[in-house]
């Protein structure tokens, strides 16, 4: 069976295209856009003018997944689109575009689905930490092996920080004022005697690549964030898109997303970084695999 998971987030429209092979997922392919609705929302509190983009986008990763002929396309959106004040109007719009329903899924729901998708390569037997780093919210969730033990949805974004705190090049009296703001909202995130820190979401997926192209590590130190930084402040976002092969508004929430990953490595003390790949829309296509069209609802247990 082949199927299709496609994810409205905050900075970026994915779509992955997976088969099922003996319950577990093979990758075909993945396709990505960044209309950014999350720093319109924050400015504004509706999607507003953006939807047009945001629909050219969908259409487009959708036709790209098309080619693949997958039997069956799920589809989500999450914070941008929990907090716009005419967020349901755009899901309408979305779903008649793409043919299927848009499903707005919970805080809650969408850390379980980036916990099942990261969890199916990343667990660890003692206490370990996943981190959904998105771009209006952060997801995270304390786990012991598969099992989730608390999570908390917190409102730091790598879109929202870097369009609220961040000139191009960044400044460091900026960067403090970005930490300050973080650091506010980080104490809002669940205690944890945590061994591992997991991190997946567009910020942690694209950060290995500023450091090798060609093999980029799967674990990052402290002391690679770093750098990352520091290649990040040193240019304009346009030159730098060029050197890396990323798109300009990439670059920008990167600058963001790779300071809230070194605050919450420092949080739980802890000096290493594992990257996943898998993340929500992993999770999913898991999830529809177990439950159907049933995917997208919380489940009657509680998480706290």
């Amino acid at each position: 069976m082949r199927l299709a998971a496609l994810d409205i987030g905050s900075n970026t429209v994915h779509v992955l295209v997976a088969d099922v092979v003996r319950g577990r997922l093979e990758e075909v392919a993945h396709y990505v856009e960044m209309p950014e609705l999350g720093p319109q929302v924050a400015r504004s509190g509706a999607i507003g003018s953006r939807a047009s983009i945001a629909l050219r986008a969908l259409r487009k990763v959708c036709g790209q997944a098309r080619s693949h002929g997958y039997d069956h396309l799920i589809a989500c959106a999450t914070q941008a689109v929990r907090q716009a004040s005419d967020g349901r109007a755009f899901v309408r719009q979305a779903s008649s575009a793409i043919g299927v329903p848009v499903r707005i899924i919970s805080s809650k729901r969408e850390a379980e689905l980036s916990f099942l998708g990261a969890a199916s390569r990343h667990a660890t037997r003692r206490e370990w930490a996943l981190v959904d780093l998105g771009g209006a919210s952060t997801e995270v969730v304390i786990a012991r092996g598969e099992k989730m033990l608390r999570s908390a949805g917190l409102a730091i974004g790598s879109g929202v920080l870097a369009a609220t705190y961040l000139s191009d090049p960044p400044r460091p009296q900026e960067r403090a004022r970005l930490r300050r703001a973080a650091l506010r909202e980080l104490a809002r995130a669940p205690d944890g005697d945590v061994e591992r820190l997991v991190a997946t979401g567009g910020t942690a997926s694209n950060l290995p690549g500023l450091l090798a192209r060609r093999n980029p590590p799967p674990v990052l130190t402290t002391a690679d964030l770093l750098t990352c930084e520091s290649r990040l402040d040193g240019h304009r976002a346009s030159h730098l898109a060029t050197l890396y092969s990323m798109p300009v508004n990439r670059i920008k929430a990167l600058r963001a997303g790779v300071e809230a990953l070194l605050l919450l490595l420092d949080w739980y003390g802890l000096a290493l970084l594992h990257v996943s790949h898998e993340g929500v829309r992993h999770g999913m296509l898991l999830a529809y695999v177990e439950r159907g069209e049933n995917w997208w609802r919380d489940p009657p247990h509680e998480i706290t």
